[in-house]
């Protein structure tokens, strides 16, 4: 079900008052719905890169990214044979919201409150790593996206509205404090 603009202006807004350092205002959105086929595609097309970069130059540094490397080149190879339908980038999500700063703060800063508005909107969010794997170092990810030059890519915030609902959260641990 697709995510109504409505929501996205208001999660979107929910990023752009948070609070930046020396108010510097950096932050930048972009929303992918109508080309998410085409971001799925780059994406995982420059992880399977990377999964057979590191695959083929196993070491002591590399060790422990060999389970992720398999997983990109299978989620590849999956994306490409049509039969099986198992979209394990985006889950179906029919939203992407991109958010790029000068200050990897700043952005992530809104990017927690983006979350925030978008749960009390009834939308699920996922904090994309893969995504952000998939775009590092790509030219062409920045290109498609329209990220200015001075600009980081800090969060990709799959958006979407859930399958399931839980009556809990995952447990936390106890708060570490210090007092003095």
């Amino acid at each position: 079900m697709k995510v109504e603009n409505n929501k996205i202006i208001k999660i979107i807004e929910a990023g752009r008052f948070t609070p930046t350092g020396s108010n510097q205002q950096d932050v930048s959105f972009t929303v992918v719905k109508d080309k998410i086929s085409e971001f799925r595609e780059l994406i995982l097309k420059n992880l399977n890169e990377k999964g057979k970069s590191i695959l083929s130059n196993l070491g002591p540094e590399t060790m422990q990214f060999k389970k992720y490397a398999e997983m990109w080149t299978q989620m590849y190879q999956e994306y490409q044979n049509e039969s099986v339908h198992n979209d394990r980038l985006f889950f179906e999500a029919p939203l992407v919201i991109v958010v790029s700063a000068n200050s990897i703060v700043n952005g992530s800063l809104a990017s927690s409150n983006m979350e925030l508005m978008a749960n009390a909107l009834d939308l699920g969010v996922l904090f994309s790593g893969f995504t952000l794997r998939g775009a590092k170092d790509k030219e062409e990810v920045r290109e498609f996206l329209n990220i200015k030059k001075n600009k980081e890519i800090v969060t990709a915030l799959v958006i979407g509205y859930p399958d399931v609902k839980y009556s809990r959260t995952v447990p936390r641990k106890e708060a570490d404090i210090s007092w003095n």
